[in-house]
């Protein structure tokens, strides 16, 4: 029997896939101190185009995009492109896995070996994918009200120690100007919200179909207003060019806390709240690389392909970059515009196009009785 989620089980999947990571760090600095304009203004632009994904699935209502592309395309292309994104999905949960071993390492074990950590994380993390959607599912419905109750905490504590945050940092608004806001942050259509594609491979799993595309409105909305008040949160803090110039604004920014003598360091309580949203963003990403990998080639031994997939995603994790500097700049400026683009846009954009005018020059010519 196939497996099903319900629509609350799939909005808590799809908030929890790019909120793992984007979370952590201070998005478009060249937006500087309107960033969280450009982050609202995104996350209703990223609506628009899920719409495209919205509109193929009903096209294909019982399959993923891995497997809708081969008919739209034809056999040969069709199969290269879905093989570039179940390579997608399983790069991204690589540079996931990345990101997490380095902030693990940089704040708390700072003496265990990174391949430890690792491989550690991508057992549990192999056994959860093992365990199926309706498992991820249940256990991101319990992952969003943790991660939602600790930013409550986080917000709460921060107005409780006194002159931390200085709400000023944030003037002047759009002193540039919005358009300048819009074209210097259009990589936040890509990434976080480009990352929402990896729901394409969910679609089919929902119960209530009718439900789809009022939960990823809601989403899409509940997303940006979360990193938009993240990003506050940074520049009220830390200031603008101290969170850019820092690795991990949102952690230097906990660090401020200190209520009396007791009450500091929470830095690294939170550390291991921010570890269950990479867990959460890593499986649903290995997820949908091996469901794509199972559907294309018809593989039935999901224990040996999860298996072999998480060592490859381990192992890639480790040679993608040499330092974490180097897999930063790789990831902002190259991953983001030269390969991302074709993924989260340009693909399915120029697929639904494809579907229209296929269908057109069937209806000219097909034979009238």
């Amino acid at each position: 029997m196939k497996e099903k989620i319900t629509s609350s089980q799939f909005l808590a999947i799809m908030f929890l896939a790019p909120y793992g990571t984007a979370s952590l760090f201070f998005t478009t600095p060249e937006t500087k101190n309107d960033v969280w304009i450009a982050l609202l203004f995104y996350s209703f632009t990223s609506i628009i185009i899920q719409m495209i994904y919205i509109n193929l699935f009903n096209k294909y209502p019982k399959d993923s995009i891995v497997t809708y592309l081969p008919k739209i395309y034809g056999k040969y292309i069709g199969f290269i492109l879905s093989i570039i994104y179940i390579y997608f999905f399983a790069y991204d949960a690589a540079r996931g896995l990345r990101d997490f071993t380095e902030l693990t390492t940089s704040f708390a074990l700072i003496r265990m070996p990174v391949y430890i950590i690792a491989a550690t994380s991508m057992i549990i993390i192999t056994y959860s994918v093992y365990k199926g959607i309706e498992n991820i599912g249940s256990m991101s419905q319990i992952g969003f009200l943790i991660l939602l109750a600790s930013t409550i905490i986080i917000y709460i504590l921060l107005f409780m120690t006194k002159n931390i945050l200085h709400f000023n940092n944030i003037l002047p608004i759009l002193h540039n100007g919005f358009i300048f806001v819009a074209l210097k942050g259009w990589k936040l259509s890509i990434f976080p919200y480009g990352e929402f594609v990896v729901m394409t491979m969910l679609y089919s799993f929902l119960l209530q179909r009718n439900r789809l595309k009022k939960t990823i409105i809601l989403t899409s909305i509940l997303e940006g207003i979360s990193l938009t008040l993240n990003n506050i949160l940074f520049i009220t803090a830390l200031g603008y060019e101290f969170a850019v110039l820092n690795q991990y604004p949102l952690l230097e920014t906990l660090r401020l806390v200190r209520i009396g003598d007791f009450l500091n360091r929470l830095d690294i309580i939170f550390l291991v709240v921010l570890m269950l949203g990479g867990f959460f963003k890593i499986s649903i990403l290995m997820y949908a690389s091996a469901l794509g990998i199972s559907q294309l080639f018809r593989i039935k031994n999901w224990g040996l392909l999860c298996s072999v997939l998480g060592i490859i995603i381990s192992i890639t994790s480790f040679i993608i970059a040499e330092n974490n500097p180097e897999h930063i700049n790789i990831g902002w400026n190259y991953v983001m515009v030269y390969f991302f683009p074709f993924i989260v846009i340009i693909i399915p954009l120029l697929s639904l196009i494809v579907y229209h005018i296929k269908k057109f020059v069937l209806k000219i010519y097909a034979p009238t009785k």
